[in-house]
């Protein structure tokens, strides 16, 4: 019994460590699945994976674009070269018929990943382009371009969809909501803009950053809607309010890039200091200890199940990590587990009670017969 009552205790000790939260827990357990090196290769500029999660896009400084098949770690058909500049950024269509890859001399190539064949010729979007993003339906895709400008072509026509929005500073990166309604842009002057993709005009005043905005991402939810800061800076912004969801997050260097995980529940972010951070966006909290890819990150990217997340690092290699959250994202009370843990006590209690009795019984008859 004394042997019950122990085990019983240790248990409830097990609960109480996880309901402690966050800082008594692991937190994030990243380890790197996999690296993948191009030789030869320049700095990976870009990280995307197909919507189906076979493929991993990674677009290059010296202009090309290599699919690596995840199941083996090699390249998916040819070499593609986007242009003759720094790739700016890639995306896969949301039915993975199609990837794009941005130029930074002002192009954006489409090609069909089955094949590796060019869809058509590359779209002219006049100016450095620095990241691309396809619509939730495929039917649209936006460019972010070095001249003030947000591109916005049918990718099945490879016609602009209407003429460019002129927002009178460099544009750094582009993402369509979940609902395909609005549309956001990171500016080098220090805003979050967003658009509505109906009439093309402001939705609501510029979200003030405080620096340049290198990329932004909105959660799957729709809700908030996430920007890398080159002061080193995650913000979260409610687009329901347009006000900042809690106090900026520290990243401790400039971010050049941020992913939301498919569930949501974490917001990673590429850091030019060369670590990977991850925190829920619900509390704010660090999801655990930064990644060290060791060179400057430029992009991240999770796989469409969450659970892989590829770092696009400046010295030429992918890198591929596995997120196991041993504390929910979004935590707080969870009471599944407080009620648990309650019953769970009382159990143990008893068991100790019970314990406890049998032993002062027992050493009871002991001392009446003289043992």
């Amino acid at each position: 019994m004394l042997i019950a009552g122990l085990l019983a205790l240790s248990g409830v000790l097990a609960v109480l460590a996880v309901l402690a939260g966050p800082a008594a827990a692991a937190g994030l357990a990243l380890d790197p699945a996999a690296l993948v090196t191009a030789p030869g290769s320049s700095g990976v500029t870009g990280v995307a994976y197909s919507p189906d999660g076979t493929l991993l896009a990674s677009g290059y400084g010296d202009g090309l674009l290599r699919l690596w098949e995840l199941a083996t770690g090699q390249v998916h058909g040819p070499v593609l070269r986007a242009g003759s500049g720094p790739v700016g950024g890639v995306a896969f269509s949301p039915y993975g018929a199609m990837v794009a890859a941005a130029d930074g001399a002002g192009a954006i190539g489409l090609w069909n990943p089955a094949t590796g064949q060019p869809d058509r010729p590359p779209l002219q979007a006049g100016s450095a382009v620095h990241g691309v993003a396809f619509s939730p339906d495929g039917k649209l895709l936006a460019s972010a371009q070095a001249d003030g400008t947000i591109g916005l072509w049918y990718p099945a026509t490879g016609q602009p969809a209407r003429s460019p929005a002129h927002v009178g500073s460099a544009v750094n990166g582009v993402a369509f909501s979940p609902d395909g309604e609005l549309l956001a842009s990171a500016q080098a002057d220090g805003t979050v803009r967003l658009w509505n993709l109906t009439t093309g005009q402001p939705s609501g005043s510029p979200l003030q950053a405080g620096s340049a905005v290198n990329g932004v991402a909105f959660s799957p939810d729709g809700k908030l809607v996430a920007s890398a800061g080159a002061d080193g800076t995650v913000r979260l912004w409610n687009l329901a309010t347009g006000q900042p969801s809690g106090s900026p997050l520290q990243a401790g260097s400039a971010v050049h890039g941020v992913a939301f995980s498919p569930d949501g529940k974490l917001v990673a972010s590429a850091g030019a200091d060369g670590t990977v951070r991850a925190w829920d966006p619900a509390t704010g909290r660090s999801a655990g200890s930064p990644l060290q890819a060791g060179s400057a990150v430029n992009a991240v990217a999770f796989s469409p199940d969450g659970k892989q997340l590829a770092s696009a690092d400046a010295n030429g290699a992918v890198r591929l990590w596995y997120p196991e959250a041993s504390w929910p994202a979004g935590s707080g009370v969870d009471w599944t587990i407080l009620i648990g843990s309650v019953i769970a006590i009382a159990l143990a209690a008893a068991a100790v009670a019970i314990t406890v009795r049998e032993i002062r019984r027992a050493r009871s008859g002991d001392a009446s017969s003289g043992r």
